[in-house]
């Protein structure tokens, strides 16, 4: 099972013992190399040939990559789509900002995305988005990596750099890390699969960056889990570019002796990783461990969200917690960040927390929609406050006044409609629908729907009060695992997925953040029809019975005497 560079899986053993049969010379290297080679091909194509049939009947992670390879196999030249459409909703890619000044792009590689049927699907395409022009090219090139999410890339000199990642198999029981290292030429547009020997371990949701000095990159972090077994890492490694070499240089059980220091990050995936100077940044992450069998739900994976910060020496690789200042995020999970060069700053988008409401029965997730700046002088946290145009000279931070706990109960109660709230619970959802149309609040124009142009409903006003909503910042759905990047003076935001009900939604709208004196969100592309129909928003080609429909869904129940009058759609340009 070793397609493409990959670690394999499975037969390890069998491949230990042919190559003890060659060093006992049972084996010859010989030169009849040709005819053994054409031999070699047509067995292997046969093999794959077998593979890609099983791969048919579903969850075969081999099988399945087997079949991707096969289909790879008939790209033999680069082929560059101009002008294509934006890329399929998705979320854990890597979208990363290239160094040359002009063409301004974006490269998108990779991702996954769970469908309607809850069936996972993984990506392996390749796009240049041109933030100039916004506008997508589509790349295929031969010998591309498998297809992968959660990986990570890093742009360096005129070359993207990818390592590691995961498979997830449709059915999302089984699992391959990756931990192959793989580089794009961002002239010629093509693939190569770098040796990559004695380096960090197959691994997923970890961090990788330049190192400021821009000869090498830098990873920390991440974590690998079969389904079986789970783990989570804290390693520091360091890529010499000019001789590809891994340097492992802090943390993570390094061979005793090797004076790394026990101080640090606890082992942790997803977090926020920025170098600056000879410092790198590591804030935050997520790690799951399992339950201690004890009570009800003893054998229950728990799962922790960390909010410290740590500063890596990079001269003397040892670590150092800093202490917080300023207004930082609270703990979340599936945040995202990128660095503001021009600034120096990293700055971190959205996100998700689940509270707790009625002792427990019920969990309300909530989706951050707000960001925050971290300099990366001294670790000092910032809100960014937004601004909704020329006129409005206060801005307004979002969340400040209608997150939390708080908010969570108010959903709870029916008294609040807030679509970056989610109950995860049918009935209880149920419930609340009913509990909300009883009062009344259902029924009066208090109700903004959300939709596609991103305004989001905050607060619930009063009936009858004859309070005006206040002028809202336009801004994306609060959403996790999306992907920013900045390029000048801009973050570019591109998908992500929220929770709707226990239904993953995957996004695939796209948005741009101005890092101005008077940060501005701006949509670029808005959500597809398909994703905006599961999402909720109410585009303007949607029928009365499709209206209709989406009103119940969103609670707003239309038995009780409310005329279709009585809901207030908002229009896009307020």
């Amino acid at each position: 099972g070793n397609l493409r560079g990959l670690a394999p899986a499975m037969g390890s053993g069998r491949d230990k013992r042919k190559k003890q049969a060659k060093r006992a010379g049972k084996e010859s290297e010989g030169v009849s190399g040709a005819s053994k080679t054409d031999r070699k091909t047509d067995k292997n194509s046969a093999k794959l040939e077998r593979r890609a049939t099983k791969a048919g009947a579903g969850d075969d992670i081999d099988a399945i990559l087997a079949s991707i390879k096969l289909l790879d196999l008939r790209q033999t030249t680069v082929e560059i789509q101009e002008d294509c459409p934006k890329p399929s909703p998705r979320c854990n890619v890597t979208w990363t900002p290239t160094l040359t000044q002009k063409p301004e792009e974006i490269v998108l590689f990779g991702g996954e995305v769970v469908d309607g049927d809850g069936k996972t699907n993984v990506f392996s395409d390749l796009f240049r988005y041109d933030v100039a022009k916004n506008k997508w090219r589509r790349v295929k090139a031969p010998n591309s990596p498998p297809p992968r999410s959660a990986h990570q890339a890093v742009a360096n000199g005129g070359y993207i750099y990818i390592f590691g990642g995961e498979f997830t198999s449709p059915s999302q029981e089984r699992f391959h890390h990756y931990r192959d290292l793989w580089r794009l030429d961002l002239q010629e547009n093509t693939w190569e699969n770098l040796p990559n020997k004695n380096g960090p371990s197959a691994r997923s949701g970890h961090r990788l960056v330049s190192h400021p000095k821009g000869k090498s990159l830098l990873l920390f972090g991440g974590f690998y889990d079969t389904g079986h077994e789970i783990k989570y890492y804290n390693d520091v490694w360091e890529l010499v570019l000019e001789t590809m070499v891994w340097k492992h240089r802090a943390g993570g059980g390094g061979v005793a002796g090797g004076g790394l220091q026990s101080i640090g990050p606890s082992p942790r995936s997803a977090s926020h990783v920025s170098v600056s100077g000879d410092a790198l940044f590591v804030y935050g992450g997520y790690c799951k461990y399992a339950g201690d069998d004890d009570g009800e739900d003893g054998d229950v994976e728990k799962a922790a969200t960390f909010s410290d910060l740590w500063r890596l020496c990079l001269k003397t690789w040892t670590w150092d917690k800093q202490k917080k200042k300023g207004l930082a995020p609270g703990p979340r999970a599936g945040a995202v960040s990128a660095t503001h060069v021009a600034k120096k700053r990293s700055v971190l988008f959205g996100g998700v927390v689940d509270h707790e409401v009625r002792k427990g029965e019920v969990i309300i997730s909530e989706f951050f929609s707000d960001s925050y700046s971290m300099s990366l002088d001294d670790g000092r946290w910032f809100p960014v406050t937004l601004y909704a145009d020329k006129t409005d000279k206060t801005g307004s931070v979002p969340g400040a006044a209608s997150g939390g706990k708080e908010e969570a109960e108010r959903v709870a109660a029916g008294e609040s409609v807030n679509a970056n709230f989610n109950v995860r619970d049918a009935v209880t959802r149920a419930a609340i629908k009913i509990q909300a149309h009883y009062r009344g609040y259902a029924v009066r124009k208090a109700y903004k729907l959300y939709k596609v142009g991103g305004q989001v409903s905050e607060l619930l006003y009063s009936p009858g009060s004859g309070e005006a909503a206040p002028k809202t910042a336009p801004r994306p759905r609060g959403r996790m695992n999306a992907a920013v990047a900045v390029r000048g003076n801009t973050l570019y935001l591109f998908g992500g997925a929220v929770e709707i009900g226990d239904v993953e939604v995957t996004l695939d709208d796209l948005w741009a953040l101005e890092l101005t004196q008077r940060p501005r969100w701006k949509l670029l592309a808005e959500l597809s029809p398909e994703c905006a129909a599961i999402a909720g928003g109410d585009h303007a080609e949607s029928s009365d019975d499709e209206e209709e429909e989406e009103r119940e869904r969103l609670g707003v129940l239309t038995e009780g005497g409310a005329g279709k009058g009585d809901v207030e759609t908002h229009s896009d340009d307020e």
